[in-house]
C-alpha cells in the first residue's frame, strides 16, 4: 500500500542550485532553464540538498501558485533518493489506518482526519471503539548512516515537541493516544534525536510515561511514492560520548 510521490503528476529531474529560504529551491533543468520550486518541508535539510545533487520535480501547476514545481526528492550519493515531501506520511497514514494495517491499535472503525480536540488539532481521531483514540504523526526523514534507523526531527521543533506535550496531557486524563513515527526508508527503527532536539526528546519519553503509545512504522520510500511495510520501534536516540 502506498501514495503517490507529492500528490501525483508529471516528474522532472533537475539540478539544485540553492535554496534562499525554507519554502524555495532554485534548480536547473536538463535543458538549461533556471526556475524555482516549492520545498514541502521546512526542515534545513544540510545533509541533503548540497548544490549539485539531482533533485526530483513533481509538476504543481496553478495560476495562483508562485512555483510551477514542487521539490519532492532529492538523490543521495549512493543513488537512493530521499524524501523532501514531508506530507507524504500523513496520506499514507490515512490509508494504513483505513486497512486496519497497524495490529497495535486499539480497536476503531473509522478515521477522521484534522480533527480539533479543545483547544488543539490532531492528525487522525479513531472512532468507534470503546474510546475515541488521537493520533499524531511525525515524519522521520533522516536516516542514519548505517541505514538502519531514521529519525525526527533535522532541526529543534517547538511545534512537534508541543503536539506530544498535548498528546501527554489527554493520556494522563484516560484519553487513549498515539504518537506514530513514519520514516521515509526502509530501516529497522525509528528515533526521536535528543542531540538535535532535547526538548522533543525529554516530551517523548514524558508522553511514554504518561501512556502515550509510540509506534514506528518502516516505509519503503523511492522516486513513484511512499509505501507502507511494517511497524518498528521507536527510540530516543543520542550520540554516543566521544
Amino acid at each position: 500500500m502506498g501514495v503517490p510521490l507529492a500528490g501525483g503528476g508529471e516528474q522532472c529531474l533537475a539540478t539544485f542550485l540553492d535554496r534562499p529560504n525554507r519554502f524555495v529551491a532554485v534548480v536547473q533543468l536538463a535543458d538549461g532553464t533556471i526556475t524555482k520550486a516549492h520545498i514541502a518541508d521546512r526542515g534545513r535539510l544540510v545533509e541533503t540538498l548540497q548544490p549539485g545533487v539531482c533533485i526530483c520535480l513533481v509538476a504543481r501547476p496553478g495560476a495562483k501558485r508562485a512555483t510551477q514545481w514542487q521539490a519532492a526528492a532529492a538523490q543521495r550519493a549512493d543513488g537512493s533518493w530521499a524524501s523532501l515531501d514531508t506530507l507524504l506520511p500523513n496520506r499514507l497514514m490515512k490509508r494504513v489506518l483505513a486497512a486496519h494495517l497497524i495490529t497495535e491499535l486499539p480497536v476503531y472503525t473509522d478515521v477522521r482526519s484534522e480533527v480539533n480536540v479543545g483547544a488543539s488539532r490532531f492528525d487522525f481521531v479513531l472512532t468507534g471503539g470503546p474510546q475515541d483514540v488521537i493520533l499524531e504523526v511525525k515524519s522521520a526523514g533522516r536516516l542514519h548512516p548505517d541505514a538502519t534507523t531514521a529519525s525526527v526531527p533535522d532541526a529543534p521543533s517547538s511545534r512537534a515537541a508541543r503536539h506530544v506535550d498535548e498528546l501527554a496531557t489527554l493520556a494522563s486524563q484516560g484519553q487513549p493516544t498515539v504518537l506514530v513515527v513514519v520514516a521515509q526508508a526502509s530501516v529497522t527503527r525509528t528515533a526521536i534525536d535528543g542531540d538535535i532536539d532535547p526538548v522533543l526528546a525529554s516530551a517523548v519519553r514524558n508522553a511514554r510515561a504518561a501512556g502515550v503509545h509510540v509506534v514506528g512504522v518502516s516505509a519503503r520510500f523511492d522516486r513513484n511514492g511512499l509505501y507502507f511495510e511494517h511497524t518498528v520501534p521507536c527510540i530516543i536516540h543520542h550520540s554516543p560520548n566521544p
